[in-house]
């Protein structure tokens, strides 16, 4: 608008320059079409200033100088028409009008310009009509321009505000994610204690009686000995898989590698082949979601085996821009009739809708398919 309003001027200037006139009467329009480009922009720019106010500048300042350039036109003959004097001018009275103030602004650009014509002629009635369109068109594209200026402006502030409320969101979600850590790590440490506590105590108490019972009775130390062992075993395991889980962030698997481990370790044990797979580049998860995986894997190879007598397990991982996909098929039995989930499957679910994902579990003639999908909002929002 700056623009075209300078164009505007420059190209009034130029056409008294062209003219051979008085220097006072080239000074006035000189001054005029100066000012008349500048004020107004200069208080629609000022903060706290009156919307009407541009507008009442615009319409003072350029009538003004229509009526002197109208009276000039006597004068000198210059070639000039109230039209092409007030194109620009209506299409930034249309631009600064906002609200009601529009109303009036537009009738006083309407009566005013059109009242006259050359020396003061009133217009015909045709003529009067041409020219009353043509400023309505020019009033409103500068109306619409700026409520398109205005609504932009609302979009771009509005999305400004949700990228700050997303930086909150994302720097909350991180907070509660390590405070939900840092608290079942301080379970689980306490968890941990009691059970070593206890691990030990029980075994000093029983390799007090066996150190009695060598000399009284050696076939008693043995069994009492055999059964310590069995016992310290199992708490040694108990105590390994405390530690597997307050392990520091730093020092734990990443995604792939724990199903890899999960995988091998499965097979290793009963038999079953287990097959795993990546699809994408892989990107780091929340310790939620990545343990969820690894328990609904768990839980998948289990029925799989247990339920569905399985001999192998196809895993494939798909890492995606917008979503995280686990896909588990087995060759096992399948279902026959209507799925009934147990506690595991109920589990699964819960554990999915708890990081705001899905599980999907497909029946087939011959083994049974589930799909664990996520959304990863973080990445859309980078994007």
């Amino acid at each position: 608008m700056i623009c075209l309003r300078l164009i505007w001027g420059i190209g009034g200037i130029g056409g008294l320059l062209a003219t051979d006139v008085e220097p006072i009467y080239l000074a006035i329009g000189f001054i005029g079409y100066i000012v008349s480009c500048t004020v107004p922009f200069l208080i629609y720019l000022m903060d706290k200033t009156p919307r009407y106010l541009p507008i009442v500048a615009e319409l003072v300042i350029t009538c003004s100088l229509f009526l002197f350039l109208n009276h000039f036109f006597v004068l000198t003959e210059l070639d000039f028409t109230n039209f092409s004097f007030f194109q620009v001018p209506a299409l930034l009275i249309g631009y600064l009008s906002l609200g009601c103030h529009g109303c009036w602004a537009f009738l006083v650009l309407l009566i005013f310009p059109n009242l006259f014509s050359d020396g003061f002629t009133p217009l015909t009635i045709g003529q009067y009509v041409d020219t009353l369109f043509n400023i309505c068109i020019l009033f409103i594209i500068g109306f619409c321009f700026q409520k398109i200026v205005s609504s932009y402006q609302k979009i771009n502030s509005m999305y400004k505000v949700i990228q700050e409320q997303n930086k909150s969101l994302e720097l909350y979600a991180k907070q509660v994610e390590k405070l939900t850590l840092l608290e079942e790590r301080n379970r689980l440490s306490r968890d941990l204690h009691d059970t070593v506590g206890h691990t030990f105590t029980s075994t000093i108490m029983g390799m007090d009686a066996v150190y009695y019972l060598i000399d009284a009775s050696p076939s008693d130390a043995k069994a009492n000995l055999k059964e310590l062992l069995h016992i310290t075993r199992n708490s040694l395991d108990e105590v390994r898989r405390h530690i597997h889980q307050i392990a520091p962030d730093k020092e734990e698997q990443s995604l792939v590698a724990a199903l890899l481990q999960t995988g091998n370790e499965f097979s290793l044990y009963t038999g079953t082949k287990v097959l795993i797979s990546t699809e994408g580049e892989e990107y780091p998860v929340s310790e939620q979601i990545r343990i969820t995986f690894i328990r609904c894997l768990q839980e998948s190879l289990t029925n799989a085996k247990k339920h569905g007598e399985a001999n192998q397990v196809k895993v494939e991982l798909t890492y995606k821009g917008d979503e995280l996909r686990l896909r588990i098929e087995d060759n096992g039995k399948g279902i026959t009739g209507e799925l009934k989930k147990g506690f595991g499957l109920r589990a699964m679910t819960d554990r999915m809708k708890n990081i705001n994902g899905s599980l999907e579990i497909l029946t087939k003639k011959n083994g049974l398919i589930l799909i664990c999908s996520v959304p990863i909002l973080s990445r859309k929002i980078t994007k």
